[in-house]
């Protein structure tokens, strides 16, 4: 892997050292410059996880992708610049009923003594910065707060406060887990027609001001707290939008 490339596509210019503040500049800086994106399996595209087809994609493309690429891909960056990385898998509540699979990759950074929760591919409200390993303390991220919570089961539930009541996004285990592990749940979500990801297009990415997503024709702009709407009428108009929004010119 091209490390130089690689921080360039985030546009991060910072130190390399394994520290608690360069494991956050680079989760802010990838956060805000990858997408979200299921265009591919939409599309028939086969999803490939393997390493050199994640940096071809993500970064020599300017592409995004779901949490198995992103994630996938980020931790190899972190192990590049000396990141201690433990791969985890979670089960999605936000959206979902139960029971809930175990579908969505997250990744546990150890930094000297301390634990991060890092994620930077879920396409909800997600993470802008890693959090500590810590059930019950709030993080405060730009507009956004998140929290761990301890449930019953032994599981860690991520919950992010939206309109005044929090939101239960996904919980997960510290069992770890190896990238052969996620190709059965990259399979379903880029073929099965029951899959969330291969019934509407879905892109989105985090903004200092807010979130801008497109579903399939609809384009909604967060900014500071406000939304506002749009239809994209046209195939060309929604080529205009990934290009303008998310950076996003496919083949």
């Amino acid at each position: 892997m091209n490390l130089s490339l690689y921080l360039d596509r985030i546009n991060y210019h910072g130190r390399h050292g394994a520290t608690p503040e360069g494991l956050r500049a680079l989760h802010l800086a990838h956060v805000f410059t990858v997408p979200f994106e299921n265009l591919d399996g939409y599309r028939g595209v086969p999803v490939s996880l393997e390493p050199a087809d994640l940096f071809a994609k993500i970064v020599t493309a300017r592409r995004g992708g779901y949490c198995f690429e992103l994630n996938g891909l980020f931790s190899l960056l972190l192990e590049a610049m000396g990141f201690e990385v433990t791969r985890l898998i979670a089960r999605v509540w936000y959206g979902a009923k139960p029971p809930y699979p175990r579908s969505h990759q997250v990744l546990l950074v150890r930094v000297g003594e301390e634990s991060w929760l890092v994620d930077v591919g879920f396409g909800g409200n997600g993470l802008l910065e890693p959090i500590p390993l810590l059930a019950g303390p709030i993080a405060r991220q730009l507009d956004e707060q998140f929290r761990l919570t301890s449930l019953e089961s032994g599981e860690f539930l991520l919950q992010c406060l939206v309109h005044a009541e929090w939101e239960s996004l996904y919980a997960f285990t510290l069992e770890p887990y190896c990238p052969v592990d996620y190709r059965y749940a990259n399979y379903f979500h880029s073929h099965s027609p029951d899959s969330l990801f291969m019934q509407r297009r879905v892109c989105t990415i985090p903004t200092r001001e807010g979130r801008t997503t497109l579903v399939d024709q609809s384009l909604n702009i967060r900014r500071y707290g406000k939304n506002e709407k749009s239809v994209i009428e046209s195939e060309a108009a929604y080529a205009r939008a990934l290009r303008e929004h998310f950076g996003i010119v496919l083949p």
